[in-house]
């Protein structure tokens, strides 16, 4: 199914990665990066493109060439000036000393084009992250993304408090 799914095989195209196949010299960009929502679904977004670039080209992860985008959770605007906090725990930090407006961002699609551009591909604001896998991480990655069911039901149940709500 992953073979016939159209965005994995635009994916492969655009990388000129032939699954089964890989050759980093014909790559046609060095790295690339995800970029989704900062929230739990847009996490989840990205484990499954990671999931599914380990499946059809797993030297690809190994070579440290994925990376992950961040995209600003919070954005504080203070007349023509705006700071970009990716994470709550470093609004938490900041929150204190604020002056000006504070935005929090749903998704994407809650930035302006001007404040993804400043945010995400301006390179005194941006954090990208090399998404550079270890032994452990590859382990869990295929236990909790592969076809059995049970690995994934034991880590829920091990891992998951759900006598609490969270996103």
């Amino acid at each position: 199914k992953l073979f016939e799914n159209e965005e994995s095989k635009l994916l492969l195209s655009a990388m000129n990665i032939i699954s089964g196949k890989y050759n980093a010299s014909k790559l046609r960009y060095g790295k690339i990066a995800i970029c989704t929502d900062s929230d739990s679904d847009g996490y989840h977004i990205g484990l499954l493109i990671m999931a599914a670039l380990r499946y059809l080209a797993p030297k690809f992860l190994d070579e440290g060439r994925l990376c992950w985008l961040r995209s600003p959770l919070y954005i504080v605007k203070n007349g023509k000036n705006e700071s970009y906090y990716f994470t709550d725990e470093e609004m938490d930090a900041v929150r204190p000393t604020i002056k000006g407006e504070i935005q929090r961002n749903k998704g994407l699609g809650s930035l302006s084009p001007s404040q993804a551009r400043e945010s995400m591909f301006n390179e005194k604001n941006q954090r990208i992250d090399v998404l550079i896998p270890d032994e452990d991480s590859i382990f869990l990655l295929e236990e909790l993304m592969g076809e059995s069911v049970e690995p994934r039901r034991d880590f829920i149940f091990s891992n998951v408090d759900f006598s609490e709500i969270r996103e």
